[in-house]
This record gives structure tokens, sequence and C-alpha cells, in this order.
């Protein structure tokens, strides 16, 4: 049997156990190396502080990014921690969070529907889709949530829904709501109502719209000119109780006259816009949409009488003669006549026609030279 040194088992323990101690701190200078490493990266952030939250599906904003993790994980548990707002912020939640004040109008709907952020309460936008029409006094009271202003004391301001004039998305621009309005708008629009920044006698000046209220038409209630709600603009005036002629008004300055008017028939006279234009809406479709020319012509029979199956020639002789209105032949035919139409001759002897004898003369046949009481030339055909 081979021998061993008593010398050499001795050192064959202290050997394997100076190995294990190497190993070891070695094992615990990688752990440490690799610890460094880590805090290099990240700083000195725990675990906790380095989890990205947003894989959850629910992202930390607002107030919540900077709420400590207990807070909502009440004693370490992760797993079933509510997602929506009342399930924190509701008394006698596992989380203590703030609840809804005793002042919060009553709702069923959940928190986020008005709440769109998460920094603050304030700023919340009730969504108004669910509320009854006429019932805003119901949140709107000054406690609940903001009631009338000071101004709305009496009348409609006071007795009327807020959604008669206001909108829900702003207290302005608020504007009257007219629909299913019965009453006459002197009720409102009158020194001193509730309409007073709209009233007829307070618009001064020379514009139409200052003479189309003035005194004259004192007697108008405004619905008879102004057929809008939305605006004032538009409004025609009612003729029905002008009680004047067209000039008085259509002189140009207070209402559309001739001067605005290019090529418009010399008015002279006694003579009115009314002569010809028989709408008072539109100035279209004078004398039944016939020419200027036709002003002397008696238009009451319709165009037929002259102008045969819709042509655009006409008759001639005393067939077109027994529809003038013209108070003589001169109108026509005079050189300096008043209606210039186009198959009218003009008197071709120019010295005679205008002497002294016949200056003043109005009917052709007057000089007892022309047909049919004078003796020349055939019926209101040709002069010879």
């Amino acid at each position: 049997m081979k021998q061993i040194a008593l010398d050499k088992l001795y050192l064959k323990p202290k050997l394997l156990i100076t190995a294990l101690v190497i190993l070891t701190l070695s094992i615990f200078s990688m752990i440490a190396t690799a610890a460094g490493a880590d805090t290099a990266d990240t700083g000195s952030k725990t675990l906790g502080e380095r989890f990205n939250h947003m894989a959850t599906g629910y992202p930390l904003t607002g107030q919540h990014a900077a709420a400590e993790c207990g807070s909502c994980h009440v004693a370490g548990i992760f797993k079933g921690t509510a997602r929506n707002c009342s399930g924190c912020h509701t008394k006698g939640q596992r989380v203590v969070a703030t609840a809804m004040s005793s002042k919060h109008l009553v709702t069923t709907d959940p928190c986020e529907v008005c709440h769109t952020n998460t920094v603050t309460f304030y700023g919340a936008r009730y969504n108004h889709g669910k509320a009854v029409p006429g019932q805003c006094t119901t949140c709107h009271n000054g406690f609940n949530a903001t009631g009338r202003a000071a101004s709305h004391t009496s009348g409609s301001k006071l007795t009327k829904s807020c959604d008669n004039c206001h909108r829900t998305f702003a207290w302005l621009p608020a504007s009257w709501n007219h629909f299913g309005n019965t009453a006459k708008c002197v009720t409102c629009h009158v020194t001193g109502g509730e309409g007073a920044a709209f009233v007829k006698n307070a618009i001064g000046g020379t514009s139409p719209e200052a003479f189309a209220h003035n005194s004259q038409n004192a007697a108008l209630d405004c619905e008879s000119c102004h057929h809008s709600y939305s605006s004032w603009y538009g409004a025609i005036y009612d003729h029905a109780a002008a009680g004047a002629a067209c000039a008085t008004c259509h002189n140009s300055s207070r209402a559309t006259g001739t001067a605005q008017k290019s090529g418009h028939v010399s008015i002279t006279g006694t003579a009115q816009c009314s002569d010809c234009h028989s709408s008072t809406v539109t100035w279209l479709g004078a004398l039944g949409a016939a020419p200027a020319n036709h002003s002397l012509l008696n238009t009451a029979s319709g165009c037929a009488v002259c102008h045969p199956n819709g042509s655009t020639s006409h008759v001639t002789g005393s067939t077109l003669h027994a529809y003038t209105n013209a108070p003589g032949c001169y109108s026509c035919h005079g050189r300096n006549r008043t209606v210039v139409f186009s198959t009218a001759s003009t008197a071709s002897w120019p010295n005679y026609h205008e002497s002294s004898k016949n200056a003043a003369a109005t009917d052709c046949s007057a000089s007892g030279c022309h047909r049919p009481a004078g003796s020349k030339g055939s019926l209101y055909t040709n002069w010879n």
C-alpha cells in the first residue's frame, strides 16, 4: 500500500477552503459589477420607479404621475386596481382619493364624461346632450352651477328658461329664441323694454332706414316690414300704408330712384313709378315686362293685340294706334318725342313743322293736314 505523508493530508482541506473563498468572492464581485453598471444606466431609481406603467394600458398623467404607488396599490396589491375614476374617487373605496363634493350637481354619469383631464377637477365641461330643454335652473341655480345674471330680474329674462337665449357651449353670445313667439315686436322692442337696443324710434340720421322709421310710418308695426327673426336687414317696406307719391321716397336719396337706373325713360310732370311698376317687391316686370318704349302704350290688353302669335314684329296703322295712350302724335312722331319708338317716323318737313304756327302742336291732324282730321296722307300709315 502506498503511504501518504501527513503534511499532504493536512494541506488538502486548506486548499479546498481557499478555493471556495476565492469562488465566493468572485461571484460577489460579478454581482457588484452588474449592479454598478445598472446604477450607472438608471441613476438612483428604484425598480418601481423604472417600471413602465404605460404597459398596463393605464398611463400616469397629471396628478397621477406624482402620486405614490402605494396610494393606489394599497398593501402592495397590484392586480385588480381600479381604472375608472369612481373606483377611487368615491367614499368607502379601498383607495382613499378626493370624492365628489356635496355641492356637485346630481348625476349618474361617470366622472370622465365632464372631467377630461387629470390635472384638476376645475375646467370640467358638462355634456348637455342629456339635459332636458327648459330645465336649466335645475343646475343653474347659483349653487350647483352659475345662475342668472344680476340683470335678469324681470320680464322674460326672469321667467323664461335660460335656453331661450343661451347656448350650451357658452353664455355669450346670447340671442332670444323667437320660435313660437306670438306677441308683437313692440312688446319687447320698445324704449325701456327687454329689446330696447332695437327700437325703431331710436334710429336717427338721414339714411333710408331713418326715413322708414320716422313719424310718417310710426303707425306701422315692426313685423309689417321685418319678416325674419335672425336679422333686421332684408326688410321689405309695406307700401300699403305709404299714402304718398312714389317719388316722395324714390328720389335716389331716401330710396332707389331713376338716377340709379341707367337708361331709364325720363319721368316728367305727374308721371309716377307706379304708372309702369306694378310690384312693390321688385322693379322688374314694369308694364308686364314690356320695354321702356311701351310706356305710352296701353298694355292692359296684353301683348298679343300688337304682337300676334308671339311675334317680335308688331301691327301697324289704326290697329297699333288703338292702344296708344299718348296725348298727341308728337309724343312719338315729333323731333323731340317723349318715346323713341323705332318704327315711328318723325316729321319730314322740319322747316314747316317747326314754324311758329305748329311749334306747340301735339296732334299732327290738328293742322288740318293729316288724317283723320286733315286732308293729306292715308289713315295713320304715312305722312304723304
